[in-house]
């Protein structure tokens, strides 16, 4: 089926309230799953939220960056480990707000109940929506390159961990949308579901600083909970490939995590399609 008729299907109210197939194809669901991702980058960019969330995110990472700490201050190594030092808490503070709307607001409008109806799998509404986020994060990213290339025109830049940074950035967010999207499931309520992000988030992201594991350890945290939440952060990886060092190992974990977080996203939307 032409992608066009694919997604007047999935659009076409009589044909959604329709009785639905038999289960697609892996061919179909991946269909699918493109219509939806691009359903969702139209939404983006037809509204202005979006673009008011990149500019604020660009602001707040740039500016930290260059006129915080001074990145292209003359006589300093040129090199982008301030940048990609501050991500994970940028992420941190930005990317709930993103992923807090992607199925609470599905909810809070009644779409959810047609989604359900589409002649589609959960897993391909999942992974459109998750491949939407992180192309919009990754389209944001792109918009920062400016930065390396002035310090390669200034200095003598090594690009293999810029080249690292970026490709452990999109990963890190991939993760972090992948917790907001499954907390962005339980609820309808959109600011419920970026606290209870944020928080999961600041769990995952505390054991690997120093200043965090003080605080836990003051909280009363076990040091075993504090070591096994290290052990599973994003951040701890994060930093190995964002210093250009890609082992195979971290690229396992990372897709372990969003899968995990994605099949438990799955398993709500199920549960939701059975229940009626």
């Amino acid at each position: 089926m032409a992608p066009v008729a694919r997604e007047a299907e999935l659009t076409d109210p009589a044909i959604l309230m329709a009785p639905k197939p038999a289960a697609p194809h892996a061919n179909s669901a991946l269909r699918d799953a493109v219509v939806v991702m691009r359903r969702e980058l139209r939404s983006y960019f037809l509204s202005p939220i979006a673009y008011v969330f990149g500019a604020l995110f660009l602001a707040a990472q740039l500016y930290f960056t260059v006129a915080y700490a001074g990145v292209i201050d003359h006589g300093r190594p040129a090199n982008l480990s301030v940048f990609f030092g501050l991500l994970p808490t940028v992420f941190l503070l930005f990317l709930p707000g993103l992923s807090m709307r992607l199925w609470a607001e599905e909810r809070k409008l009644g779409t959810i109940e047609l989604l359900m109806t589409f002649p589609v799998r959960p897993g391909s509404l999942i992974f459109g929506k998750f491949f939407a986020a992180l192309g919009y994060l990754a389209l944001l990213l792109l918009l920062t390159i400016g930065l390396p290339w002035t310090l390669d025109v200034a200095g003598d830049l090594d690009w293999k961990p810029v080249v690292g940074g970026y490709l452990a950035s999109l990963l890190l967010a991939g993760s972090y949308l992948s917790v907001g999207m499954f907390f962005s499931s339980l609820t309808r309520d959109q600011i419920v579901a970026m606290l209870t992000s944020l928080v999961a988030l600041a769990l995952f992201v505390a054991p690997v600083t120093p200043r965090g594991v003080v605080i836990m350890e003051q909280a009363g945290l076990p040091t075993l909970a504090v070591q096994f939440l290290r052990g599973i952060s994003p951040f701890e990886y994060f930093q190995s490939i964002s210093r250009g060092v890609l082992d195979i190992g971290d690229l396992v974990f990372y897709a372990a995590f969003c899968g995990f977080f994605l099949h438990l996203n799955a398993m709500i939307l199920r549960g939701r399609r059975e229940r009626g």
